[in-house]
């Protein structure tokens, strides 16, 4: 995986939390019933990957400087100038390849148990928002 701006992802969160907004009752209902069910999936993916190619990997933000053009309001042009830039920093990490298959098999116990909860909650928000 490449690098991924922090503004980029924080641009997706902005973005899902506007159409979130233009979501119906029913509709913010059933994903907030599925959410903690997509937490575990998303888990679960990952720690599978995590032993499909032996490590893990670590991601920390960091701030680098590349050359962009800036704009001087006293001279009124642009200049060549450093910006700052902010990114994710992706490192591999070794993992103990036994304790993630026994994390696996709890989320996957989890994941179960909360499925059954989430189609419940999900029934509940029909119940409560019939028309949508």
């Amino acid at each position: 995986m490449g690098d991924m701006t922090i503004r980029g992802a924080l641009g997706a969160v902005v973005l899902a939390g506007l159409l979130g907004a233009c979501a119906s009752p029913l509709e913010r209902c059933v994903a907030e019933a599925g959410r903690e069910v997509g937490f575990l999936e998303q888990e679960l993916t990952e720690r599978r990957v995590n032993i499909a190619r032996g490590y893990a990997v670590h991601r920390e933000p960091v701030m680098d400087f590349m050359p962009g053009l800036c704009f001087s309001a006293s001279l009124g042009s642009y200049y060549t100038c450093m910006e700052p830039v902010e990114r994710l920093r992706e490192t591999r990490r070794p993992i103990n390849a036994a304790d993630e298959r026994e994390r696996i098999a709890q989320l996957e116990r989890a994941l179960v148990r909360e499925r059954a909860q989430a189609e419940r909650a999900r029934a509940q928000c029909v119940a409560q928002f019939p028309a949508g």
